[in-house]
């Protein structure tokens, strides 16, 4: 009976294949302040992401604002539709940097989690394990990219649109 269970169980045989590097035990201080700086990394992780947006829709403001005062003063105001054209201009690289250095931070919080992670038991270290840190990596780099070039096309779009009016 108990043969039949081990036999069936498929997870069984997975865990006796996989090798793990062994670190010294730590005593429950050093592990409880490893998991409190595992949560405050993950705190960190998910305000940056929280930021990468609204930096997004801070910028996406802008532009439906330099638009929209383009249209109300019919384009007629030259000196203000250049100002305008600069400013987008300015703002779109500061936004693509303040993206880049918060993907940045984010990247930097995951690598002292897995560093920590190392040091946790191992239930803990296979249930984290669920979660493809190259999969995580793909889908983040994609969503960034994805990103910055909403922020470069809708530059290009609203310097289009102010150009012929200088």
């Amino acid at each position: 009976m108990a043969d039949e269970m081990s036999r069936a169980d498929p997870q069984r045989g997975r865990h006796a294949a996989v090798k793990h590097v062994s670190h010294p035990d730590i005593d429950s201080d050093t592990r409880e302040e490893f998991l409190a700086l595992y949560t405050d990394a993950s705190a960190n992780i998910r305000f940056a992401k929280a930021q990468q947006w609204h930096t997004l829709i801070y910028f996406s403001a802008l532009c439906v604002g330099v638009v929209a005062v383009g249209v109300w003063l019919r384009w007629g105001d030259v000196s203000l539709i250049k100002f305008l054209f600069y400013l987008v201009w300015l703002f779109s690289l500061a936004t693509v940097g303040t993206i880049l250095m918060l993907q940045s931070w984010q990247g930097s919080e995951a690598k002292k989690q897995a560093f920590m992670r190392a040091h946790f038991g191992e239930m803990t270290r296979t249930a984290l394990a669920q979660k493809s840190r190259f999969t995580s990596d793909v889908h983040r780099y994609i969503m960034l990219g994805f990103m910055l070039l909403y922020v470069e096309m809708a530059t290009f779009a609203v310097a289009r649109m102010l150009w012929p009016h200088f």
